[in-house]
């Protein structure tokens, strides 16, 4: 079985290096990547086979991730999916917002 996971992230190295600790897990997973908040929606929107789980930039330039996550928590197709916010803060507040607004962590 292999799983699908979008990668939400509007910084080109952050998506390889995930990309590369994923390959490294030892399972089928199989990546996809939207190079922003816009782009990653439209996806999810379009796309005919979802994914199993959705890794999220928080702070994207654009459509900030709490946004994307916040358009996925409304749409009853895609409300199911697992997100895990992704971010360098540190803030406590990031953390509750995040979670606050439907993050699964």
């Amino acid at each position: 079985m292999t799983d699908k996971i979008l990668i939400i992230d509007d910084n080109e190295d952050d998506i390889l290096l995930t990309k590369m600790v994923l390959s490294k897990i030892g399972r089928h997973i199989r990546t996809e990547s939207a190079p922003s908040g816009e782009a990653g929606l439209a996806m999810l929107r379009d796309g005919k086979q979802l994914p199993d789980l959705v890794l999220l930039d928080m702070t994207m330039t654009g459509m900030s991730g709490l946004d994307v996550l916040r358009a996925i928590r409304g749409d009853r197709r895609l409300s199911h999916i697992p997100v895990m916010m992704v971010t360098h803060s540190e803030l406590e507040t990031d953390r509750s917002a995040s979670l606050e607004s439907g993050a699964n962590g």
